[in-house]
Order: C-alpha cells, then structure tokens, then sequence
C-alpha cells in the first residue's frame, strides 16, 4: 500500500489536515514507514494529495508535535525512531534496578508538584488521616523524545520530609526513596486500562480517548508501610506488558504456572507484536 493513495474529503466534518494527519500516522505505525526512513515533504503531500500546501503543512505539523517524525529547518524530515528497545530486569524485587536502568535512556518533565489535602482514596491506600497532607506529582517519561508514560504520584509525610520534590525530575522515585533510607519490601500492583483524557492526550502527543495500559501500584517498605502509590498509564503502541508461563503439574492436573527461571523484560514494538507471543518475556514498567 502506498501513502499516497488516500482520498480527503470535503463532505467529512473531520478538517482535511487532520484526515492527512491520521492517514499518515497509521502509514507510520503500520511499517509503511520504516523508523528513521525519509518522510514526503510538504510539497509531496500537497501534491500527491491534492490539497493546499497549508493543509499539508498543518497535516505535518500534527505528527511533528506527536512526535512521530522529525523536522529540521532546511533538511528533509525523517520518521522518528520511537521504538523503545531497553532491556529491563523483571520482578517487584528489581524495581529500583528497573527505574536506574530506564534513568539511563529516558527523560523525566515534572509537569506539576503540590502538597494536597488527603481525600478519602489516598488516605485509606496510604494508612494517613483524611485531610493530612500528602505530595501530589505528575510527572511524563520519554525516550528519544517520545513520551510513553504518565505517572501520578501520591507520597505520604514521612517519605517527603527525606526527599526533595526537585529531585524527582532527574532521578528515579524509587532510588530516591532508596537514598532516603526507605528500604522497599513489596508492592501491590494492578494493571487494566483506560481512555487517555484531553490532558494526557496533550501529554503523551496522543488522540484524546486513545486506550491506554494502567499500571496502579502501592509500595510498602519492610515495616509494610505504604511509602507510595503511583497510576501510570502507557502508550500501548510503545510498551506492553507480559509473563513468562510454564506447564506444570498439581495435584488438580496440568496448570499454567508463572515461570520461576529469571527473566527479562523489553518493549515490543507494535509490528513485532505477532513474534513476541512466541517469546517468554515479562514485563515490569518503571
């Protein structure tokens, strides 16, 4: 299939930039354009098109700001290379391994930082009194300049008179919270999934309404006190989760067990999702 053979049209209520736009993002994350490829300039677009070279350039500046390819004054623009490729250590017991290895080819903005009152969520997931003053943060990681991930963040008292809130911008939380003296003793982890709000849409250079992998985790240190609880929701297209699983038997029979051999974990690219299933990876995110 060629990107060129896409009709707009003036009948749709979607704006004609924008029916370019999402053509050619599809092109883009189905591997009809190749990470790193040359990417038609406005001029082909205009052309091949047959709209105005505004439309084209609006089209262009839509997947810019996603960040799905990347433009230089003067020189060609070039589909980004976006795909995560970071290998990670799996298991709650490697989760500031984890974070460390990700701080290595990745980048945190912290977006927003605020001591709230305690609402009735956070105080019974935190064990605080409601009202009590807890951090509030947000905080976006990207790799190559690509965002993947939202992450808010609620800490208790006694884990923010150890840390400082500007730290959480250029190290990982959990190797904070390491340096503090706060020794991690397990997590509760729940992974589902949810529309992307206007707000992390901004955020994530995605479509409003997009689904999204949530991951909410509570961690407790070794007295099995929550020191944290943080949502993080994921661009799909960029990380996935998965387990390794071995055939075992039990007194019921032959069940599916998690695999107890260590494991590894990386990102999946969308195009090589039909030959991941037939590895044995398991995911922990960051």
């Amino acid at each position: 299939m060629k990107w060129s053979n896409f009709n707009v049209s003036k009948s749709l209520p979607t704006p004609l930039y924008h029916q370019i736009y999402s053509h050619l993002r599809d092109c883009i994350q189905n591997g009809i354009f190749a990470p790193g490829s040359l990417f038609p300039s406005e001029s082909q677009i205009e052309k091949e098109l047959n709209v105005s070279r505004i439309t084209a350039r609006r089209a262009m500046d839509e997947l810019s700001a996603r960040g799905l390819i990347s433009r230089q004054q003067g020189k060609a623009s070039r589909v980004a290379a976006y795909r995560p490729s970071t290998h990670l250590l799996a298991g709650v017991e490697g989760m500031i391994e984890n974070n460390r290895r990700m701080g290595d080819s990745t980048t945190v903005e912290l977006l927003s930082h605020e001591t709230v009152a305690a609402t009735d969520d956070v105080a019974r997931t935190l064990k605080v009194k409601r009202g009590e003053p807890v951090l509030w943060s947000v905080r976006v990681r990207s790799l190559d300049g690509i965002p993947f991930s939202y992450a808010v963040t609620y800490l208790p008292q006694v884990v923010t008179r150890q840390i400082k809130s500007e730290q959480m911008s250029t190290k990982p939380l959990l190797a904070l919270l390491e340096t503090a003296g706060i020794i991690i003793g397990r997590a509760e982890q729940v992974i589902s999934a949810k529309s992307a709000t206007p707000a992390v849409a901004r955020a994530l250079h995605i479509e409003p309404g997009e689904a999204l992998l949530i991951s909410d985790r509570i961690v407790y240190d070794l007295s099995d006190r929550p020191v944290e609880w943080i949502s993080v929701q994921y661009r799909p297209d960029i990380y996935q989760y998965g387990v390794d699983l071995e055939r075992t038997q039990s007194a019921k029979g032959n069940v599916w067990s998690t695999s107890t051999s260590k494991r590894a974990t990386k990102s999946i690219p969308k195009a090589d999702r039909s030959t991941a299933k037939k590895r044995t990876t398991r995911h922990e995110l960051p």
